[in-house]
């Protein structure tokens, strides 16, 4: 039921917008109430708020009149449901307090980082960069004097770099990551994820061609030049046949093994299996028995040489030519690829992976200065100061009045040192507790805040409040009813049985003309239902008729044949003809038949309103037979059957419409009107139980509030 109410609940009188810290906020310095219903009082700012976003997500301005008595129904509900004593209930609480927690969320301060960090590292998963760097290393947790030496040594090398040193030549000379002597720094295509966080700012941060500033991460200060970027490859899939270097391997054995793989590589364009040879000849051990698939992966993940070949591979099942890698020498086949998803799709899996990643961790700092920024956040240093003084922090241990001195206060509300005491655990260091300390109380001051501090929020939370007591008194008085009371809903049915009818429909020939010469043949159809696909012709025998006849006539549309015979035709003429008629259309049906004293056979071709009609006849532009629902007061009412219409449609054509049936509306039985009288069912329902509503409790407008709100808009 939670699912079902969480679509419900909002669409009950408003849809609840997406949640803008930027949005105005409505004013609430008028606190005459618009109306009063007893002792309840609503305002106008809470009105106000309702209705704009009302018409913002119809996308028209409603009439405030309207409106306004819409809220009215809304609040006298309830009212009645507060009465019923729904909102006492555990199952309300419970279920409000889940909703209310989802609510909060786009406005806390922490959610607004984590959206942020999410948009940022969305926004760098469709560029690669291409980067070296030059490591000093020094542990993070290392003593000041070895952090700067370590930071005066990386300064030095940058400083070489600005004076006009090759990056190159000072990553072999300095650098302190061991693989930099032999790749001089380069470390090829990665994008976010791939690297820690503050190296990957500082990369994607850094314009190609130039280094970053010195950047500090968990294994030392880099320098950081960015050698180029380009939008993102995706993700890609590939299988691979491999055949290894032995060890210690020659530029003779690369070459043995190149033609070894060749010979794999002319069996494969020869036709033969990949799974078969991939598992026979392949020596990835890891990969050979599953026909040499290797997991889904991104640039910067393969040697640079299969990375560049396996991007290139465009379809799947693409093979391309060996390719030698560190390893050996390898064919490629692409099994699929993957560009970079829309935000929205990946949104959730990103945040996970926020979470989990370096960058939560800044996440928190930044939250936490954001707070103390938005919250006017004050430190007493002589109160710290005392706190770091004492051996031991046991309250006994200071006096009545230290105890009472503010630490720090928030806004307006000061937190002790005695309520820092009673929340202090002695086990940690007191930096790390009182750090703690204030992370706890500026998150809690936000949250019991919020209202305050966006009004909106406020009008959102009392929306869902009342939305949920809303579904359960509507699910009582209303729904519930339609569902169980079958009676009821039959004697509604049988009351009200003239409502529900089908409409009447037409069976339409719809022909398009080019112009209206050749209209005429065409209204007055053969049997009410064929119009001509030629001209009557004579029949002699079917090859003279064959040549007479040239329609297009692949045998998908039935052909229909008007026949004149001489009223003395034998039995085996009769015969022989219907014989050669059905040898010459692959699909007929004869629906005239005449006899007359000449003694000549007459044939002519028909079809019904279709795309062999058009065909048929350059003048048509398009044929079609449809069934309309003649509705009162359309162009479709009062046509009967054999009448018919002419109209030119924008492109200066004329449409011209045979009516071939007429169908009158059906009375529909309760089965089939359920759908519709269930909902005029619970209209009904909730206008009798309106009525009681209104009359049980009082509904006072205050109509000069009104005016004001009228000449405001």
């Amino acid at each position: 039921m939670r699912n079902i109410k969480g679509i419900i609940i909002p669409l009950l009188f408003i849809f609840i917008s997406s949640c803008k810290t930027t949005q105005k906020a409505p004013k609430s310095e008028d606190r005459e109430p618009l109306f009063t219903i007893d002792s309840l009082a609503v305002y106008p700012d809470e009105f106000m708020y309702a209705y704009e976003k009302s018409n913002k997500n119809k996308g028209e301005i409603e009439p405030i009149d309207d409106y306004l008595d819409l809220y009215i129904n809304f609040k006298l509900k309830v009212i009645e449901a507060k009465a019923e004593g729904i909102d006492t209930t555990k199952a309300y609480k419970s279920e409000l307090n889940g909703y209310l927690e989802e609510i909060k969320k786009p406005y806390l301060t922490a959610e607004k980082v984590n959206k942020a960090l999410v948009k940022e590292t969305y926004e760098r998963l469709q560029h690669e960069v291409n980067a070296s760097h030059i490591l000093i290393r020094v542990d993070k947790d290392a003593k000041a004097e070895d952090t700067l030496k370590a930071y005066q040594k990386i300064e030095e090398v940058k400083n070489k770099f600005d004076a006009g040193e090759s990056f190159e030549a000072l990553a072999r000379e300095y650098s302190e990551d061991p693989s930099a002597k032999s790749n001089n720094g380069l470390l090829g295509w990665f994008t976010a994820f791939q690297m820690v966080y503050p190296f990957e700012s500082a990369a994607y941060q850094t314009e190609v061609g130039e280094i970053s500033p010195i950047t500090r991460t968990q294994f030392g200060y880099h320098i950081i030049k960015v050698n180029d970027k380009r939008e993102t490859l995706g993700r890609i899939k590939i299988a691979h046949i491999m055949k290894r270097f032995p060890p210690q391997a020659s530029s003779e054995d690369s070459l043995q093994t190149e033609k070894e793989l060749k010979k794999i590589y002319e069996q494969l364009n020869s036709g033969e299996n990949w799974f078969i040879l991939a598992t026979k000849e392949s020596e990835d051990l890891s990969t050979k028995d599953n026909g040499g698939s290797l997991p889904w992966f991104g640039a910067g993940r393969l040697p640079a040489s299969l990375e560049t070949v396996a991007f290139e591979l465009e379809e799947k099942g693409d093979i391309s030519k060996p390719v030698e890698s560190p390893y050996g020498w390898h064919i490629l086949k692409l099994e699929d690829k993957r560009g970079v998803g829309s935000l929205e799709s990946m949104e959730e899996s990103l945040s996970r992976r926020v979470q989990r990643d370096q960058r939560s961790e800044l996440k928190e700092v930044e939250v936490i200065k954001k707070l103390k920024e938005e919250n006017n956040f004050k430190i007493n240093t002589e109160a710290y100061a005392l706190l770091k003084s004492k051996e031991n922090l046991n309250p006994g241990n200071f006096k009545r009045k230290e105890l009472g001195t503010t630490l720090f206060s928030i806004s307006e509300t000061d937190f002790s040192l005695l309520d820092f005491l009673n929340e202090y655990d002695s086990a940690n260091n007191i930096d790390l507790e009182l750090e703690k300390y204030e992370k706890s109380k500026l998150i809690q001051y936000e949250e019991n805040n919020l209202e305050l501090k966006y009004p909106e929020y406020k009008f959102l939370r009392q929306e869902y409040k009342d939305g949920l007591l809303l579904f359960e008194i509507m699910n009582q008085k209303v729904w519930s009813k339609i569902s169980e009371d079958t009676t009821a809903l039959k004697k509604y049915y049988e009351e009200h049985k003239n409502r529900y009818k089908t409409d009447g429909e037409l069976k339409v020939a719809r022909i398009v003309f080019s112009d209206t010469s050749s209209i005429k043949p065409f209204k007055k159809p053969i049997n009410d239902a064929y119009f001509p696909l030629t001209d009557q012709l004579e029949y002699v025998d079917s090859k003279t008729t064959l040549k007479q006849i040239k329609i297009d006539d692949n045998g998908d549309h039935k052909v229909f044949i008007s026949l004149v015979l001489p009223q003395n035709i034998s039995e085996r003429d009769t015969i022989k003809l219907f014989e050669d008629l059905n040898q010459t259309f692959s699909n007929m049906d004869v629906v005239k038949l005449i006899y007359s004293d000449e003694n000549k056979i007459y044939l002519q071709l028909l079809s019904e309103a279709n795309e062999l009609l058009a065909k048929n006849n350059d003048r048509i532009e398009s044929a079609s037979t449809e069934t309309i629902e003649s509705l009162e007061n359309s162009k479709w009412s009062g046509l009967n059957e054999g009448e018919f219409t002419k109209n030119v449609d924008k492109r200066g054509m004329i449409e011209f419409n045979y009516i071939l049936e007429s169908y009158p509306p059906k009375q529909k039985t309760l089965s089939e009107a359920k759908a519709e009288l269930m909902e005029d069912y619970q209209k009904q329902l909730e206008l009798d139980w309106l009525e009681e509503l209104e009359k049980k409790y009082s509904v006072t407008i205050n109509e000069a509030v009104l005016n004001t709100l009228k000449s405001e808009i």
